[in-house]
């Protein structure tokens, strides 16, 4: 085995990640190669084919961090698949940012669902490994017979999705994906340091329009049987309802979902959305245009909602010194069998 780490030119993240290695293994026995960021994520996997390919490699971004027993679960898996991945943590935390992916029909959309996301590690099934449909591209054991059959990493990924669809490529071809139940910490930037913004933009309307061509042209939707629908609870319904000026903050699938289903409730009160992406001010989004939120009018607003999951307390911090005394929420989600519930909590 080769481990291979990807430096995307983030010296802080990949000292902590060299720095975890080595207090979880003080005495590898296998070779450590660092590689620089191609233009994109893909043809830097590509490159590593090439370059490696004839080794079974563990290929990690360097906004890993690695935990103690990490090798010891990877050695007493790598029979029970081809391509093996992770569980990931949010950094220095118990939150789940996924136990692996898997694509599932969302109303009329489809999406790549990451497992128990938001949930303590403490609250989920201790498991040792399941099969799935994807898993975090920033650390993934692939075996040297993967290679060979699968060669190439789909280009058409964009610095996003490249792994997903080599191994929903590899899937095709009777190969098997599995993640691990032992758990990661990831700070999910590696691929975010990227100049160009096609790159490297976190823009829902940019990934939407790459997803969905990702979509059209590779996923057999027949094969899909997973379907659950997004609901609102009465208690975000009830607060939306109970207010006139509200600003959303995070132009994406929430915004866009409570737009839809309070539609014709929505249309009576003064609505805005922002965004802390500067390259969205000005797009079209839910019968408005997003405004960047330093160009905010923050007065004219009674409730701000912070729409992006997981990321309340960065949203919460952008607009600090904007704020007067409005009223803080932000949503969160719990997931059943059937439903994603959409649930709204006060922050400040």
């Amino acid at each position: 085995m080769k481990l291979i780490i990807i430096n995307s030119g983030q010296a802080n993240f990949l000292n902590e990640c060299i720095g975890s290695l080595i207090h979880t293994i003080p005495n590898p026995s296998f070779d450590i190669y660092i590689i620089k960021e191609a233009e994109f994520r893909e043809k830097t996997l590509n490159n590593i084919f090439n370059d490696f390919g004839q080794d079974d490699l563990l290929i990690i971004g360097d906004d890993i961090i690695f935990t103690k027993g990490w090798y010891e679960f990877l050695l007493a898996n790598m029979d029970n698949g081809d391509i093996i991945g992770f569980s990931m943590l949010y950094p220095y935390s118990d939150t789940i940012q996924d136990t692996g992916y898997d694509l599932v029909r969302i109303g009329d959309d489809i999406s790549l669902k990451a497992q128990n996301r938001g949930k303590l590690s403490s609250s989920v099934d201790i498991f040792v490994f399941r099969e799935c449909d994807s898993l975090n591209g920033c650390a993934l054991y692939i075996k040297k017979n993967v290679i060979e059959k699968v060669p190439l990493v789909p280009l058409e990924g964009l610095n996003r999705w490249g792994e997903f669809l080599y191994i929903y490529n590899a899937r095709n071809v009777g190969l098997k994906a599995i993640v691990l139940g032992h758990y990661l910490h990831h700070h999910g930037k590696s691929t975010k340091a990227n100049v160009e913004k096609r790159y490297s933009s976190e823009s829902y309307l940019l990934e939407r329009e790459i997803w969905s061509n990702i979509v059209n042209e590779f996923i057999n939707k027949d094969l899909i049987k997973n379907s659950l629908e997004i609901v609102l609870s009465d208690q975000l319904v009830s607060t939306i309802i109970s207010h006139r000026d509200i600003l959303f903050f995070g132009a994406g699938t929430v915004s866009q979902v409570i737009f839809k289903k309070l539609y014709l409730d929505l249309q009576k009160k003064n609505i805005s959305y922002c965004s802390g992406l500067q390259e969205e001010e000005g797009k079209p989004f839910c019968n408005s245009r997003i405004i960047f939120y330093k160009n905010v009018p923050f007065e004219e607003f009674e409730v701000i909602i912070l729409t992006v999951f997981q990321k309340e307390k960065e949203l919460l911090n952008l607009i600090r010194d904007y704020l007067q005394k409005q009223e803080i929420y932000f949503i969160d989600q719990t997931t059943t069998k059937e439903n994603i519930i959409l649930n709204i909590k006060k922050l400040a």
